[in-house]
């Protein structure tokens, strides 16, 4: 029952990253019908921007002392003494690193909306109304634009990031097992759902989230319902590369830095097809039950069936109802 749990909570960490991940992917489609293929690159450069701002630019020569490394004296007399590795030591430690967090989170958010404004601006907005499929394609070219430009900028080199959240060891009995858990995970668990409502709730309460769904149902309508179509689609991509940017600063310190990071779009594109391309809730349901389903696998099969078995499921999934578990069943009248 112990190692049940623990992998359990385990699979719901990661379902809940996934959750992320596909929320972008939802937003951009429930407003533009295009699904954006290259959203695990945009991910990945969020992730190069949050390493920008929380390690290459505090790190700088002109930069300020206290943005690598804030130590003021309360800070420096709880260390002493500590012995290593004990959970104080790494609450202080985030402490410690707090300035460069928070600026490399806010830097990212903001540099990663400006890029989906770019994109959609340069590559979308010139092809409003013309096939969907050309949109798409775009998205595929644009991943090898993405992962170039990491290389040329950045270069291939793997790198890590700091916590957004103290990484402090959580330990606690379930009958005669521990369960063994880190803050970082909880905290990034948390992070990702709240975004995830808070989302959600926007699109369903708020005028923005009305013309989302407006110009979805119909973008003529809309327009003749005084909505900014463009508009609608620019805040769709920048909201989808924002949160780009927080799930690519969590994956980063989860997994280090590297342009492999971009990878996890096509997997969570299967996961958001099995909950259904227009669904939050049914995109939820679906990277929760395939985060708890993966870590279930790589606890009885092992770390490689662990690839494949979900994913499988994702497929049968699709098979049975070709629209997903939640996703809106379009009929198309000849």
């Amino acid at each position: 029952m112990g190692q049940f749990l623990q992998f359990a909570i385990n699979g719901l960490m990661s379902g809940a990253i996934y959750a992320l991940i596909a929320v972008g992917i939802v937003s951009v489609f429930k407003a533009t019908k295009v699904v954006n293929f290259a959203h695990g690159y945009v991910i990945m450069v969020g992730a190069y921007f949050y390493y920008t701002f929380a390690v290459l630019i505090p790190g700088a020569e002109w930069a300020p002392n206290w943005l690598a490394a804030w130590q003021p004296g309360w800070l420096v007399e709880m260390r002493e003494g500590l012995p290593m590795f004990s959970p104080m030591g790494a609450v202080l430690d985030w402490v410690q690193n707090l300035p460069r967090i928070a600026l490399g989170l806010a830097g990212a958010v903001l540099a990663n909306a400006a890029l989906g404004l770019v994109i959609e601006r340069t590559l979308m907005r010139p092809l409003m109304g013309q096939s969907v499929f050309a949109m798409i394609m775009i998205t595929v070219g644009l991943i090898s634009i993405l992962a170039g430009a990491v290389q040329l900028v950045w270069t291939a080199d793997a790198d890590f990031v700091p916590h957004i959240a103290p990484n402090t060891p959580v330990r606690f009995d379930v009958g005669e097992t521990t369960i063994f858990l880190f803050g970082a995970d909880i905290v990034n668990m948390v992070v990702a759902l709240l975004i995830f409502a808070a989302i959600v709730a926007m699109v369903r309460f708020t005028k923005s989230g009305v013309a989302i769904r407006a110009t979805a149902e119909d973008q003529s309508t809309a327009y003749s319902m005084g909505i900014s179509v463009p508009k609608v689609f620019s805040r769709a991509w920048m909201l989808a590369a924002a949160t780009g940017a927080v799930a690519g600063a969590i994956l980063a310190t989860r997994n280090g830095i590297s342009p492999s990071l971009g990878l996890f779009g096509f997997s969570v594109l299967a996961i958001v097809l099995m909950g259904g391309l227009d669904s939050y809730v049914g995109v939820l349901i679906a990277a929760l039950a395939v985060g708890v389903l993966e870590a279930m696998t790589q606890w009885q099969l092992g770390g490689d069936w662990a690839e494949i078995v979900p994913y499988v499921a994702v497929l049968i999934v699709i098979l049975i109802r070709p629209h997903g578990l939640f996703g809106q069943k379009e009929v198309e009248r000849i």
